[in-house]
Parts: C-alpha cells; sequence; structure tokens
C-alpha cells in the first residue's frame, strides 16, 4: 500500500477532527446560553432571557452550516440546537401568549424533541404561578397551549431515530400535561378557600 494513499487518509481525519472539535465548543456555547434564557424566563428577568437568544441566534447559522459541509458529523450539534429550540419557543410563548409559526432552526431531530421539551418548562413555570395564587386565567392559557404542541408533535409518527426520540417525550409530555390539570384544579380549591377564611 502507497505512503500517499494513508497520508491522504490521516489528511482527511486531521481536518475532520478540528472540525469536529470547533462543533463541540460551538455547541457547548450554544447550550449553555440556551440554559441562561431559559433560567431567566423562570426568574422574571425577560430582557436577560433575550439578550441569551440574541446570542445564541448570531451562532445558529455558523453551526447550521455543518449539516451540508459535514453532514456525518452534524449530530454532535443536535442536543445543543434542540436546547435552543426548548428556549426560544418557552419566551415566545411567555412572553406573546401563543406558539409561533416556525422556528429559527428546521432541524428535525432538533426541533421536535425540543417542542416537547419546552412542555416541561411550561409547567414549571405554570406551577410558580400557582403557588404565588397568580393569574388563574394565564396559567390555563399555558395549559392550552401546553396541549396545543402536544397535539402538532403526535403527528410525527416516525421512527425516533428520524424525529429525535420523540416518542418517549410524547408519553412524559402528556403525563405532565395530566399532573398540571390537576394541579390546577388543587391551586384553585386552596387559594378559594384561603380567600374565604381570610374574611
Amino acid at each position: 500500500m502507497r505512503d500517499e494513499f494513508l497520508e491522504k487518509l490521516r489528511k482527511e481525519l486531521e481536518e475532520k477532527e478540528k472540525v469536529r472539535e470547533n462543533l463541540i465548543v460551538k455547541s457547548r456555547e450554544l447550550r449553555l446560553s440556551s440554559s441562561k434564557a431559559i433560567a431567566n424566563i423562570h426568574a422574571g428577568r425577560y430582557d436577560e432571557a433575550e439578550e441569551y437568544l440574541k446570542r445564541v441566534e448570531s451562532m445558529i447559522g455558523e453551526v447550521l452550516k455543518y449539516r451540508k459541509t459535514h453532514p456525518d458529523i452534524f449530530y454532535l450539534a443536535n442536543d445543543a440546537l434542540q436546547e435552543f429550540v426548548e428556549a426560544h419557543l418557552f419566551n415566545h410563548i411567555i412572553r406573546k401568549g401563543k406558539v409561533p409559526d416556525s422556528l429559527p432552526v428546521d432541524v428535525p431531530q432538533a426541533v421536535l424533541p425540543g417542542m416537547a421539551d419546552c412542555i416541561g418548562e411550561l409547567r414549571r413555570y405554570a406551577l410558580t404561578e400557582m403557588v404565588k395564587g397568580g393569574d388563574f386565567e394565564k396559567i390555563e392559557k399555558i395549559l392550552e397551549l401546553m396541549e396545543r404542541i402536544y397535539h402538532l408533535l403526535i403527528e410525527f409518527d416516525f421512527h425516533d431515530r428520524l424525529t429525535g426520540n420523540l416518542r418517549p417525550k410524547l408519553d412524559a409530555a402528556r403525563n405532565i400535561i395530566e399532573r398540571t390539570k390537576s394541579d390546577l384544579i388543587a391551586a384553585r380549591i386552596f387559594w378559594k378557600l384561603s380567600k374565604e377564611e381570610g374574611g
């Protein structure tokens, strides 16, 4: 076997290794900023959340280019993109009270599980509002949107590899929605009784 042949393979792998390391670094930054955006939304710091989301959106194009140039290793970015989808959707729902018409990412393995995970974040948000004795109409609207996301996703009845392991996430989401409905009923009763006892 000629040395030139193996040298060509080695150079190809060296280049791919550099690309892989670069993609991992960018994905880590993307995931971290998305997580911080979610945390700030829960804390009611919406301006800070927007800043983190803008930071992520400025990186998205750079990450997505690997989908065409290096499709064999692009899967390394899926988890980070999924976290971004979750953060973007969560922010849009809390700030605008509706599910957006589209998302800045169109990778099925990131979009679908990211949307499913958002249902869990919406539950957390709703529970916080219940504990505060907040706006129950707003909580009901959040529940409606949780249901809407779920019903949009159940249409994607494809193999888990194509959907980013969506099926188990949907099973969990259904359970989350039902528990949130029960919690809302209990919260309504609790706050009603509290008001009656308070005179």
